[in-house]
């Protein structure tokens, strides 16, 4: 008698690959999405973080620093930055330790700039992309005005930080829990092509300072984007040490995730933004950004955010109610 061989027939096989294809598919935006929400709870960790180390900072000095402090006999520009001022706070003494607060932020050749510190990097964006530079996903907040880089008395629209500027918990008269004191940014691509959501261009056009109207950032918004073909600086987030928008600060008058490019004044800068601009925060989260509030506790803000409500939350003493609800 013939023995008989047991198998699979083509078909059998070709619907067993079938179903496993489908089980991959649907395992797979699970699987997704599970490393999302831990790299978002990391990313939540990192910006209470930093809250806590502005709160030390405070508890030390009675006062928070500025985002920007000028270095004497230079441009001012080449000031350091706020993130430079809490590093004993976050457990990085040493690197503090070799700061030269004589000398420009960054020169590389004194400067620990280039120090990689992971509180400073939220997982969904990753690491600069030039390996030599440490990068920055963080920004504190300066307000809800165009002038963010003014050095002038901070106005009403003014936020917790401001450049030259050492605000206190008695300035946020607002109210902590109401203003956003730290959020995130995209670090930029550095590879000089354009990139809407990682990029800053120039020749912004905004006529109002504080709390413009909707349809006054929409204008804005369109123009900066036709001017980004011409020029755009892909180098947003390259070093913590720095004090400028797009390096430490932004603002609130256009929502999380703007659909257009972020957008700056006057000419062809060499870092993503050091003058005053529409620079709202960014993020890979989907849907929203995540943000430390002034009292040290963290939310995640929706992109579709109540315009006005949203401009309130960056403002420190404008005030107007803020629903955080």
């Amino acid at each position: 008698m013939r023995a008989k061989h047991r198998g699979f027939t083509l078909v059998e096989l070709l619907v067993v690959i079938a179903i496993i294809g489908i089980l991959i598919a649907l395992l797979l935006p699970a699987v997704q999405a599970a490393r999302e929400a831990a790299r978002r709870s990391q990313c939540t960790n990192n910006l209470k973080q930093l809250a806590l180390a502005f709160h030390n900072y405070h508890d030390t000095y009675k006062k928070f620093p500025a985002y920007q402090y000028n270095v004497q006999g230079t441009s001012s520009w080449l000031g350091h930055g706020c993130f430079s001022m809490i590093l004993p706070y976050m457990e990085q003494t040493p690197v503090y330790d070799q700061i030269d607060w004589t000398v420009q932020w960054d020169n590389r050749t004194v400067q620990p700039i280039d120090t990689k510190i992971s509180a400073f990097i939220c997982p969904s964006d990753g690491a600069f992309p030039n390996p030599a530079r440490a990068g920055n996903n963080y920004m504190v907040c300066a307000g809800s005005r165009r002038d963010l880089y003014s050095t002038g008395a901070p106005v009403k629209a003014s936020g917790i930080f401001a450049r030259s500027f050492e605000s206190t918990f008695a300035d946020i008269r607002d109210g902590s829990a109401n203003t956003i004191m730290i959020s995130e940014i995209l670090k930029g691509d550095n590879n000089g092509g354009l990139d809407m959501k990682r990029d800053f261009t120039n020749n912004l056009s905004l006529g109002t300072d504080q709390m413009p109207t909707q349809a006054d950032i929409e204008a804005a918004g369109v123009a900066c984007d036709g001017n980004a073909t011409s020029w755009a600086q892909s180098n947003a987030g390259q070093d913590w040490g720095a004090g400028f928008p797009g390096y430490a600060a932004f603002n609130t008058i256009a929502p999380p995730n703007w659909k257009h490019i972020t957008c700056c004044t006057g000419g062809t800068y060499g870092y993503a933004c050091d003058r005053n601009g529409i620079v709202p925060p960014r993020s890979f989260h989907p849907g929203g950004v995540n943000a430390a509030l002034g009292d040290a506790s963290v939310r995640f803000i929706s992109e579709t955010v109540d315009f006005d409500n949203w401009q309130r939350l960056g403002a420190r003493d404008d005030g107007n109610p803020v629903d955080l609800q």
